[in-house]
C-alpha cells in the first residue's frame, strides 16, 4: 500500500546554487562548460555565463525554496506581498515549481 502524498505538503529545495539577487530580485547564473556548448558558444560569440532574470513573485518563491518551507507555506507567504486570491497564487506557483522541476533547478522532498 503506497501514501499518497499532497503537493502543498512537499518541501521545494533549490538544486541550482548559482544565483545573484540585486534590489530583491533572483538573477540564476548558468555556466555553458560542456564540450557541445562550448561548440555553439563560439559559433554564436556568446559567453561562457548567462543570467535568467526572474520577476517578483519568481523572486520570492525563490527565495522561499530553502529546504523547510512546505508549498503551502510559500503559497501564504506569496499572498502577504501580493494581492491575490489563493487559488490564483496556488495555480500560479504550482506551474512556476513544475517548470523548475522540469529544467532540474529544484527538487521536491517529502516533509
Amino acid at each position: 500500500m503506497s501514501k499518497e502524498v499532497n503537493f502543498l505538503d512537499m518541501v521545494p529545495v533549490r538544486l541550482h546554487d548559482n544565483y545573484r539577487e540585486v534590489d530583491g530580485v533572483v538573477h540564476l547564473i548558468f555556466t555553458h562548460d560542456k564540450l557541445v556548448e562550448k561548440f555553439l558558444r563560439w559559433m554564436v560569440k556568446k559567453g561562457r555565463t548567462s543570467t535568467l532574470e526572474l520577476d517578483k513573485l519568481g523572486s520570492n518563491a525563490w527565495k522561499a525554496f530553502d529546504g523547510q518551507n512546505t508549498v503551502y507555506d510559500i503559497i501564504n507567504l506569496l499572498l502577504t506581498m501580493e494581492d491575490d486570491t489563493y487559488e490564483s497564487m496556488e495555480q500560479r506557483i504550482i506551474m512556476f515549481i513544475r517548470l523548475l522541476i522540469k529544467k532540474k533547478l529544484i527538487r521536491l522532498d517529502e516533509k
